[in-house]
């Protein structure tokens, strides 16, 4: 399962498969620019192969192009056979801009991208909205769900403070506000009405319950005082 858009996944592609996998993934965006056959596709394993030999590289290109297929979502097949396979860009222009932005980039940015793919939100985003669907939410959940808070959680929150000064990391800085809406959802499933007001539901009954015989004691001595 993938999340986030197009611009997100392939950054995520970036951190982990590194110069190699940018220049497989820009052999095939040279590629579909060149392509002459675009009723099969954007390219064809074959063009990027012939066009890394180009450049001077021997890489084979198969499981590089099947992750950004099968694992992030940045291609899809557009005709398959014995010996063809083609593939198009879900879309071309979000990956194009995310190669050339970060050609040369500031330090500060890079570290702060660096920081929030490290933790895989993807897979944070997963597990929270999986558990976000749930109508009962199990004790096992709610632990899973306290270490991720401060945890995971605690890490994005301030990567989100960072992330928000810059231009360039805005989209990082709101898919963390997704992050921390879906654990919204949770939070109140788990402690009910009171979430919002900074106490557990029971407790808030059982403050309601003592406000009220407060207010009696109150009420009493008043009238003890006048009858004296």
């Amino acid at each position: 399962m993938v999340t986030g858009n197009v611009s997100d996944r392939t950054l995520e592609f970036l951190l982990k498969f590194g110069d190699k996998g940018r220049i497989i993934l820009q052999a095939a965006l040279d590629c579909s620019y060149e392509n002459n056959k675009p009723e099969l596709g954007d390219f064809s394993y074959k063009d990027v192969v012939d066009k890394l030999s180009q450049l001077g590289y021997s890489y084979d290109p198969k499981m590089i192009l099947r992750a950004l297929e099968k694992d992030y979502g940045i291609l899809e097949t557009t005709y398959k056979s014995s010996n063809q396979h083609w593939w198009k860009f879900i879309d071309k222009e979000q990956v194009e801009t995310v190669l050339n932005e970060n050609k040369e980039g500031d330090p500060k940015i890079e570290l702060i991208k660096i920081k929030f793919y490290s933790l895989e939100p993807q897979k944070i985003e997963r597990k929270l909205d999986l558990m976000s669907k749930k109508s009962i939410i199990s004790e096992i959940d709610k632990k899973t769900f306290r270490l991720m808070v401060f945890d995971e959680l605690s890490k994005l929150t301030e990567i989100y403070d960072e992330a928000s000064q810059y231009e360039e990391t805005l989209p990082i800085a709101e898919r963390i506000k997704r992050i921390l809406t879906l654990a919204s959802i949770i939070a109140r499933k788990i402690y009910g009405k009171g979430y919002s007001k900074g106490f557990l539901e029971k407790e808030g009954k059982e403050r309601e319950s003592n406000n009220v015989n407060s207010i009696r004691l109150s009420l009493s001595e008043d009238n003890i005082s006048n009858e004296s």
